[in-house]
């Protein structure tokens, strides 16, 4: 990976391009198959007929409960420990499986995973920055983008489109001198826009590419897009891009953040819900409710609000009653769409906290989530604190099995890279990290005070 990263950061920017684009081509045809195609076709056929969501849940929920006894040697022996029957006779009898927690999923990482050939490799690292490695067949990431794809499809937005993305991803290279911090991956035609680089001075840039890309769609990390958004506005530079939709991903937005994208914008948001372990995804419809695609799986509130997740596709590694550490509220509305799934009241679990460096730049929870993912199963968690400008504490808690000491120094060196040079960095090693009076963990402790911080 370093050696692929070395060639496409020492190329020029338009042989970054081409190399985009052909790792583009690669992960298209391992999303875009007949599995996909299948899902995709039977979704928008069922617009047309009338449905028992509880009955099809219940059907595709005992395939996947054998499958998880076939083929898994954790759900193997928890059945057999629980004396577990299948075929369940009801939705209801879920219950009586144990929860699966992230501690266990991440401790018992090879025995939770198949006996089957699952070669797309999900790493998790979200707002509670624990690593763990999950697993999918090609089936299952295609129906997951099959998923996705008709969420779209239902407002407006086909394949192939002029996409926008805003990224976590590094996309230009720390000695590139051209503001262009984007990359064109034509294999679906799609342009990225790493949110790395945004910041006071690039954000003029940004918006004249926007412009001229002019995309029917843009999704991905809200906070680049509050970012421009807010300086459109604050210094009056007019978005003539026109998308029909926008789709965030990943964090919460506020309400006037919502609007205020909307408004600079010139376009309707649409949030989805979804995670790198393999949620069930929970889709916007035009009517402003929260459906869940109850074709790939079931999500129980617990009392506290915390969900546990049940994923039909998740074969590599299967997902039954998991905690997956997000909170939803449920809804008891009917909606107008005819849409069968249950309707989601609201996504409480999703936070979007930053680090402010001294230019102004903001590094939010999207990219230092990220940073676990390349230890994967040996930082049990993370938390990153700010309490002076110029400064950033790393807590870390390790694995004592697994973590190396080499680990720490390409924490540091991986961190000082994020930071631009721009913060001193501590790392400190520690038994576990403090929980927030509401019982949460936070990944980001912000403690400057909002008014003292750069704009």
């Amino acid at each position: 990976m370093q050696l692929k990263e070395s060639i496409y950061f020492h190329s020029p920017i338009f042989i970054q391009n081409i190399l985009t684009t052909l790792y583009g081509r690669v992960l298209y045809q391992e999303r875009y198959g007949s599995a996909y195609r299948n899902r995709l076709e039977e979704l928008k056929r069922k617009e047309r007929q009338s449905i028992d969501p509880e009955q099809e849940q219940l059907s595709r929920l005992n395939q996947f409960l054998l499958f998880c006894q076939a083929y898994s040697p954790y759900y193997k022996e928890l059945f057999d420990k629980k004396r577990i029957e299948l075929p369940l006779a009801q939705l209801s009898e879920l219950k009586q499986i144990p929860l699966l927690d992230k501690e266990t999923l991440r401790t018992r990482n090879a025995d939770v995973h198949a006996r089957i050939h699952a070669p797309i490799l999900g790493k998790t690292g979200g707002t509670t920055g624990k690593s763990i490695q999950v697993h999918y067949t090609r089936e299952d990431m295609q129906i997951r983008m099959a998923h996705l794809d008709y969420f779209k499809w239902t407002h407006g937005i086909e394949q192939g489109m002029r996409r926008a993305s805003f990224t976590g991803q590094t996309l230009a290279a720390e000695q590139q001198k051209s503001p262009v911090y984007w990359r064109m991956n034509m294999a679906i035609n799609q342009m990225l826009f790493s949110i790395k680089n945004i910041n006071p001075l690039t954000i003029p840039a940004y918006i004249e590419q926007l412009n001229r890309f002019n995309p029917v769609s843009i999704d991905g990390l809200p906070s680049g897009m509050i970012e421009v958004a807010r300086y459109a506005k604050k210094h009056a530079v007019n978005c003539t891009f026109r998308p029909k939709a926008i789709f965030p991903t990943a964090e919460m937005l506020t309400r006037d953040e919502r609007a205020l994208i909307e408004e600079v914008f010139h376009a309707p948001i649409f949030d989805q819900y979804a995670s790198s372990e393999g949620a069930p995804i929970v889709a916007e419809c035009r009517y402003g409710k929260k459906h869940l695609h109850y074709e790939m799986g079931i999500i129980e509130v617990e009392a506290d609000g915390q969900i546990l997740v049940t994923s039909f596709d998740t074969h590599g590694t299967p997902l039954v009653r998991y905690r997956i550490g997000d909170r939803m509220t449920l809804s008891h509305e009917t909606c107008p769409c005819g849409h069968g799934g249950p309707i989601i009241a609201s996504i409480d679990g999703r936070g979007r906290s930053y680090i402010q460096l001294k230019n102004g730049h903001r590094i939010f929870e999207g990219e230092l989530a990220g940073i676990v993912r390349r230890f994967p199963n040996c930082i049990e968690r993370v938390q990153y604190i700010q309490e002076e400008a110029d400064e950033v504490v790393m807590l870390y808690v390790p694995d004592e099995r697994w973590f190396k000491q080499e680990h720490e120094k390409e924490l540091y060196f991986v961190l000082e890279r994020l930071f631009g040079g721009q913060m001193d960095v501590l790392l400190k090693a520690v038994p576990e990290i403090p929980k927030e009076i509401s019982g949460k963990t936070l990944l980001i402790k912000q403690l400057i005070p909002e008014n003292e911080r750069a704009n």
